[in-house]
């Protein structure tokens, strides 16, 4: 499977299902550059999935990192992305909540996801996954944090974004959870004005 960035193909390692990912070099910039972004980009990929697994969130494990090759070997997940599921059953108002659990998670632990819509996180029966860490990053800030929440409400209805908020206040709590809608009523309203 193709995306922006890499190339995720299903692999094997000792004898545990996995998949590979790997970045591609960009024709379009220069080799040293392109090689250094790469190898920088996957290096922090696979220290934020380790971060992010240390502190609870539900992610795939690295089993190895190869930097030269900007490779990532990491345990690959059953089930079904969140978009299919919704497709199918749009008001699984358990798998919205469990996502917004995770997205919590992982902004509790200072990382920003960076793409988290409904194409990255994976349902597996109750339990949600969240995956794809290429444009994570540490130290997120609030505008990181509600950016990521901007993300997922496009991605899904308004009633659906009310069960993910419901999850991510419940991991949480109040306060910093208002204080992130806070963020994103505030970036929704500059965008407005730019398109004006």
């Amino acid at each position: 499977m193709y995306g922006a960035e890499a190339v995720v193909e299903p692999c094997t390692f000792f004898s545990i299902p996995c998949v590979a990912k790997k970045r591609l070099p960009k024709s379009y910039r220069a080799y040293a550059l392109d090689s250094k972004l790469r190898k920088e980009r996957t290096k922090l990929e696979a220290r934020v999935m380790q971060r992010a697994k240390s502190t609870g969130t539900m992610c795939p494990l690295v089993l190895s990192v190869d930097i030269a090759k900007c490779e990532i070997i990491q345990t690959r997940l059953g089930g079904e992305k969140l978009v299919n599921r919704l497709d199918k059953k749009p008001n699984d108002s358990t798998a919205l909540q469990n996502a917004g659990v995770q997205l919590a998670r992982l902004h509790s632990a200072g990382i920003s996801h960076g793409d988290s819509t409904t194409s990255n996180f994976m349902v597996d029966e109750e339990k949600v996954y969240i995956f794809d860490f290429g444009l994570s990053q540490f130290d997120a800030s609030l505008e990181d944090q509600a950016i990521d929440l901007l993300l997922f409400f496009k991605s899904v209805s308004l009633e659906q974004f009310k069960h993910f908020v419901s999850g991510y206040r419940s991991e949480c709590g109040e306060k910093e959870t208002q204080k992130l809608l806070t963020q994103v009523a505030e970036i929704q309203s500059r965008a407005r004005y730019v398109e004006r």
